[in-house]
């Protein structure tokens, strides 16, 4: 696998710095400084050296933000992106490699315009030029999971209100109305990583993640957890179009990986319902397997199902 880093830097202008690269015989287009980490190197110190190499900028390295995976001509990757802040040195082109031809800080209105190297970063570079943050929290080119906003109640809406969409989520005898998506997805007090699923930009679903307490524990008839820890998870495609293309099993994959370095998770569980075979195909493609049949677990659609208990765990327990 390769693995590498990039450096979101921005200025009191808020404008971010970029540089302009590519091979001598391509198109040249801009993006952040990033490059592959050293066998021995940390993800923090790739991306320091990687600023330093093309840029001539000493950075401080602060907060990670986020991953973004995926595979290039059959080569798997996994980036991630961290918060600099410049503390010394000037703009110098010396790459090693000899790929940088410019470098410049950029507004939000020219990274709009600008041909980027990664053109699926261009949303997420505007952001957080913009506001000074992000709502990704991870990314698996073509699939992006970010936070749940205010301004997604009306997708929810208009999901919910979907026959084809409520057949497997809620029921089609639970259509939601705008206080119903406000009372379920919005609560005062949350504990729950309520987050919105894009393909290339475009919202096309929903999943939460969650700790589980003393109450989830008895939910899913769990035995003790034996001290790891144990979150639930639940989803849907609200966008038809979208569906048996692959997208459910990259997305309970990735979701899987996140859970596992972000939040050191070793098991995570759910629990379909036992007549909807593809989810549950779906799920075990991902890597969960069944572990018992939970009687009546479920009301939907005017009467109580089974479901199955599905668990996925760590390889090597998270302690």
């Amino acid at each position: 696998m390769w693995r590498g880093a990039a450096a979101i830097c921005v200025n009191e202008n808020k404008q971010l710095l970029m540089v302009l690269q590519g091979r001598a015989d391509e198109e040249k287009r801009w993006s952040v400084p990033s490059g592959g980490a050293n066998s021995d190197e940390s993800y923090e110190a790739c991306c320091a050296r990687e600023v330093w190499e093309e840029t001539g900028y000493k950075v401080q390295v602060g907060s990670y933000l986020h991953e973004k995976s995926g595979v290039s001509r059959g080569t798997v990757y996994k980036v991630k992106y961290y918060e600099t802040q410049v503390e010394g040195g000037v703009p110098t082109l010396h790459d090693p490699d000899g790929l940088i031809y410019d470098i410049q800080w950029k507004s939000a209105n020219e990274i709009e315009e600008l041909k980027l190297t990664y053109p699926e970063d261009r949303k997420f570079l505007m952001e957080y030029v913009t506001k000074g943050e992000s709502p990704i929290r991870y990314r698996s080119n073509p699939l992006t999971v970010r936070r749940l906003t205010e301004s997604d109640a009306s997708l929810l809406h208009k999901w919910l209100n979907d026959p084809e969409v409520l057949r497997y989520y809620d029921g089609r005898d639970r259509a939601h109305t705008p206080e119903m998506v406000q009372d379920h997805f919005y609560p005062e007090e949350d504990r729950l990583f309520r987050s919105i699923l894009e393909y290339d930009g475009h919202p096309i679903g929903y999943i939460q993640f969650y700790l589980l307490d003393d109450e989830g524990i008895r939910y899913f008839r769990l035995e003790e957890s034996d001290g790891t820890r144990v979150f639930g998870t639940d989803q849907f495609i609200g966008e038809p179009d979208y569906w048996n293309r692959g997208i459910g099993k990259q997305l309970m994959s990735s979701m899987l990986r996140y859970l596992e370095e972000e939040h050191q998770v070793s098991r995570v569980v759910m629990d379909p319902q036992a007549w909807n075979e593809r989810a549950i195909a779906c799920y075990e493609k991902s890597g969960f397997r069944k572990v018992k049949l939970l009687p009546e677990q479920e009301w939907h659609e005017g009467e109580k199902r089974d479901c199955w208990l599905m668990e996925w765990r760590a390889v090597i327990p998270i302690l």
